[in-house]
């Protein structure tokens, strides 16, 4: 083992112990234990000797074609994010593929898919922020957010645009939603105009490509804008359950002073009869992670929603409980 490897501690290997559960003990992954001892298979005798890596980062600089325990080790990490990775040491065409990702999180760094000083300080605020790539990207109640991502490749399998006005009457991608939620959003739009009540779409999906170029675009504007904006793969409009809503009587814009109006209020009492709640709430921020947004509305349900919004939680809270 390389005298620069990143080992904690040593342990011995009991009875009804598994990798996975002397991993998920010290707060490592079951790659990286194996790559650090040489280990083949899962399979360890009783009393056998581990040597316990932390994830740490590797230094230097590596690229495309560069082999060695450094480049397994920096897989490992991203392994444990929860990118479908191969740890073999081989800095190939998928760690590049992770590491372009990666970097499209933290512009204005360049986006090259080297491993050098910037990106490995991006990586290690990425680690200790706990962050990781959801399991269940279809679940209508999966939780995104900043510690909680989707991969790039990841589409919704049934967008549809659903039936309702927007402020624009060309076809954009940002008008399609998850078929559930789209024939949901219609039933709230129709009750909204028995109501005397206008609402307009703004934004349904969005991809992670352009989510990208919102989040590098809002920083080179104002970084202090980083705060409110959420990296790509960390939307909820990637999922294709959520969307931003407006009102003419708040110019169509996406503000805080839409949930003064009329149309803001009403959509705060009416939407989680139909299986929406106002995802970021005043008072919650150091929850969801954003300020509040009166105008985005996620789609998890009807009883869900409505559980949500009778107990004014946030769907983290909802999720712990």
């Amino acid at each position: 083992m390389s005298a620069n490897s990143p080992v904690t501690s040593v342990y011995i290997f009991q009875r009804g112990d598994s990798l996975k559960k002397i991993a998920t003990r010290y707060g490592t992954t079951v790659e990286a234990i194996k790559t650090v001892n040489n280990l083949t298979s899962d399979i360890l005798d009783l009393g056998q000797s581990l040597q316990i890596p932390l994830l740490t980062l590797p230094d230097g600089i590596y690229r495309k074609g560069n082999t060695g325990l450094q480049v397994k080790i920096l897989q490992s990490i991203l392994d444990s994010f929860g990118f479908s990775l191969l740890v073999d040491g081989f800095y190939g065409p998928k760690t590049v593929g992770v590491i372009l990702q990666l970097q499209q999180k933290f512009p204005p760094f360049k986006v090259d898919g080297i491993y050098g000083p910037q990106t490995r300080a991006s990586l290690q605020s990425l680690i200790d922020t706990h962050f990781h790539l959801v399991a269940n990207p279809t679940d209508k109640l999966v939780l995104i957010n900043r510690e909680n991502g989707l991969p790039a490749e990841y589409v919704p399998p049934d967008l549809v645009v659903p039936a309702i006005p927007f402020t624009f009457q060309e076809y954009d991608p940002k008008k399609q939603m998850r078929k559930e939620a789209s024939q949901a959003l219609e039933q709230l739009f129709t009750k909204a105009k028995h109501d005397n009540i206008t609402l307009m779409g703004v934004s349904g999906y969005r991809s992670y490509e352009r989510q990208a170029q919102i989040y590098a675009r809002n920083i080179q504007v104002s970084p202090i804008k980083a705060q409110f904006s959420a990296p790509p793969g960390c939307s909820e409009h990637q999922t294709g359950l959520a969307i931003d809503v407006s009102s003419a009587s708040n110019n169509y814009n996406l503000s805080q002073s839409f949930s003064a109006t009329p149309e803001g209020q009403w959509l705060a009492q009416t939407a989680s009869a139909f299986g929406f709640i106002i995802r970021y709430q005043h008072g919650k921020e150091n929850i969801t992670g954003y300020q509040a947004e009166p105008w985005h509305i996620r789609y998890v349900g009807i009883d869900v929603a409505q559980i949500i919004t009778l107990n004014e939680l946030t769907l983290e809270e909802y999720l712990s409980k």
